[in-house]
């Protein structure tokens, strides 16, 4: 027992976290605000009734406000376009120098109940001809087939190692009490070699790994001296749920990752779970996930953390040596999406309400402008320029939407049709927005793969709703 992790850490030996993560969490949260409703409910109110009541004033409000969102459009997807010329790109193609040697990498990876898509993605990450690779698996409480493919896998792997079902942390979010875990007996075990030179992985269990992209990460993270690198894998999609819902939101990761600004204090960090490569001593300094523990999203705070105390993050994308599948079907999209979402803005009614308004007002309100403006000049079998101005913002509006696209196919796979099909996953927002009002009122608790506590076994509180 005196070789146990714990007590190594109740002596003092990892010192109490370096940052006040309560306050950093708060600090990166959404002020919640009525306004937003107020404005995306009027606009709602204006569409309709330029549809029940083409009148020529209520008509130039919409161009007005149509004219206004393909401006803010277009200067978004230039950012978004920007950043990815601008950012480092993993690739194939690519080639690095030698080091001799590589500065050693301990990937740390947690799993809970992962069976459909471990066994690829664990041994992916495994055979990585990486020299100075050492991976650590995390089988989180699995109920599963999880444990016995980590325990396949570590016979396989002489540099593998697999930590089954670590103490749980009452209060902590379930990842961060594994990695933490893990960490504590990688810790325990690590010889003298300078923190320095060491580095962390951090990825999550169904992430699909090829080789070169660890040469290429580490070689942008010495040569730019950061403290923290972020990878984007491309994103793998396969039923049409995940096609219409995730690569846009992909899309606005990479759209916030500005890399002339990344190390800007008053910029927002960029943590990317299924990949961040941070330096052994700033994950130390920071406090790791003990610091973590009760905060979410853990990623993007740990992007977080590395600014607070001065170190340097980056960000990369990776177009094929790094590829994962978030979600498998309109279920898991949804609900996980709703967790995610509940997680990070908190239960305030205002945002679910701003979401449907935002949706209706864009990506539904193309065809009912335009059926508005056609049809009564069709039954009428005359032209008329108010309704035909009113059609014509209705095709504005829908080409906008489908420009939202544009480029998205380097980071994200998805049918060449699925932006066209845009107003389908306007209706799934909607409904996902409605629902997540539902849970919000309802006082639903929050579960993760069986868990309806993070960090325990028995259901939590929920917070109260929250105005």
């Amino acid at each position: 027992m005196e070789n146990s992790p714990y007590l190594r850490e109740e002596a003092g030996t990892n010192p109490p976290p370096a940052v006040d993560m309560a306050a950093l969490a708060k600090s990166l949260r959404p002020v919640p605000r009525w306004s937003p409703v107020v404005l995306w409910w009027s606009i709602v109110a204006v569409l309709i009734a330029a549809c029940a009541a083409p009148h020529p004033v209520i008509v130039s409000i919409v161009w007005q406000f149509i004219g206004f969102f393909v401006w803010d459009r277009e200067k978004r997807g230039k950012v978004f376009r920007r950043n990815l010329e601008r950012s480092h790109c993993l690739a194939r193609s690519a080639t690095v120098a030698p080091q001799d040697p590589w500065p050693k990498v301990t990937a740390l990876v947690p799993a809970r109940n992962e069976q459909d898509c471990l066994k690829e993605a664990a041994r992916s990450l495994a055979s990585l001809p990486y020299p100075s690779l050492h991976v650590w698996f995390i089988d989180d409480h699995s109920t599963d087939e999880t444990p016995r493919i980590l325990d396949v896998i570590q016979q396989e792997f002489s540099h593998v190692h697999v930590l089954h079902d670590p103490p749980v942390t009452e209060g902590w979010f379930g990842k961060s009490n594994a990695l933490w875990q893990a960490f504590l007996e990688i810790d325990l075990n690590r010889s003298g070699e300078d923190e320095d030179k060491q580095w962390l992985l951090f990825a999550d269990a169904d992430v699909l790994f090829e080789p070169g992209i660890l040469e290429q990460a580490i070689t942008v993270a010495e040569r730019d001296r950061l403290d923290f690198l972020t990878c984007m894998p491309r994103l793998i999609t396969k039923t049409w749920a995940e096609q219409l819902l995730l690569p846009t939101g992909w899309r606005g990761i990479a759209q916030g990752a500005d890399p002339d600004r990344l190390n800007d204090p008053k910029t927002f960090p960029v943590g990317i779970g299924a990949f961040m490569l941070v330096r052994y001593s700033s994950y130390k300094a920071f406090g790791g996930h003990r610091a973590l523990g009760q905060w979410h999203p853990e990623d993007t705070l740990m992007a977080a953390a590395i600014k607070e105390i001065g170190g340097r993050v980056g960000f990369a994308w990776s177009p094929d040596l790094l590829r994962v599948r978030f979600y498998h079907g309109y279920r898991e999209v949804k609900k996980h999406t709703l967790r995610k979402t509940r997680i990070f803005f908190g239960d305030y009614i205002q945002l679910p309400l701003t979401m449907m308004a935002l949706r209706l007002s864009t990506t539904l309100a193309a065809i009912p402008l335009m059926a508005a403006g056609v049809f009564p000049q069709l039954i009428a079998g005359r032209f008329d320029a108010v309704l035909t101005l009113l059609a014509f913002a209705g095709a504005v509006l829908y080409l906008e939407e489908v420009r939202e696209y544009k480029g998205v196919e380097k980071i994200a796979e998805f049918h060449p049709s699925v932006p066209w099909l845009h107003p389908v996953s306007g209706v799934l927002r909607v409904w996902f927005a409605f629902s997540l009002l539902g849970q919000i009122l309802a006082r639903k608790p929050m579960e993760w793969r069986g868990r309806k506590e993070f960090g325990g076994s028995n259901a939590a509180a929920t917070p109260p709703v929250k105005p």
